[in-house]
């Protein structure tokens, strides 16, 4: 068995005045483990709110128990969003990026779609599991441009790849075993934050080994991180931990 023991998390839009179009979806049972997972609807694009809540709800409520199975859970998801899109013709163009997890006594499963990121604690660090789909990340994997080289070109928000209606679903999929995960105090702490959270935490990739380990307090302490700066964008974390028991 796998047993939640604490989740920290907030979402927030932008600016008090507007919608937030981040979703997110709360560690919540499923078959023998927790999914939980988080959606960023493209802001440029009407009814990008709705898909990415859309996406969402479909994961939340769906009947798949083969959820392991990332390709077929990916295409579940496309056709239940493709359907909310079908019935409203504005929002063709309309896209999210989505990372979920699903988490059993065995391994740690990540589907991933976009610019929104996965990471695992490792001792006292933070280890990204998710491959952003940016023009950046690409030009960074083709080997055109360095990292420091990339700072200050366009393209850094620029998807390659999400669900939507009009695009080729292109997909990361991840599997972890739970021995590789499990830390100093027999913990899995993973956590999932939309590109307005990953951001600010990427600027200074360090907490004291007591708040990474903590999600409550992990969650508080990048939460004032951003606020103390101002937003860039909406900003979404979940961070779990959890125990396996015999």
């Amino acid at each position: 068995m796998i047993n939640l023991l604490s989740c920290g998390y907030f979402s927030y839009p932008k600016d008090s005045g507007r919608d937030n179009q981040d979703s997110y979806v709360l560690p919540a049972p499923r078959g023998n483990g927790f999914v939980f997972a988080v959606a960023d609807g493209v802001g440029s694009y009407e009814g990008a709110k709705e898909i990415a809540d859309a996406a969402t709800s479909a994961l939340r409520f769906s009947n798949n128990e083969n959820i392991t199975d990332i390709n077929k859970t990916f295409l579940d998801l496309k056709e239940k969003v493709d359907a909310v899109v079908d019935a409203k013709s504005e929002w063709a163009n309309a896209a999210t990026t989505l990372s979920f997890c699903f988490i059993d006594h065995e391994a740690l499963y990540v589907g991933h779609v976009g610019d929104t990121r996965v990471y695992v604690k490792k001792g006292a660090k933070l280890q990204l599991i998710t491959k952003d789909h940016t023009q950046h990340q690409e030009l960074f994997d083709d080997g055109i441009y360095t990292k420091k080289e990339l700072r200050d070109l366009p393209g850094k928000n620029t998807l390659t790849s999400a669900i939507s209606r009009n695009i080729a679903l292109r997909f990361q999929s991840v599997k972890l075993p739970i021995s590789e995960l499990v830390d100093e105090n027999g913990f899995i702490t993973v956590y999932i934050m939309s590109d307005g959270a990953h951001h600010f935490w990427e600027q200074r990739p360090r907490l004291s080994l007591e708040t990474i380990s903590k999600a409550p307090k992990f969650a508080a302490s990048l939460l004032k991180r951003i606020e103390r700066s101002g937003p860039i964008d909406d900003y979404t974390l979940i961070a779990a931990s959890f125990q396996t028991s015999k």
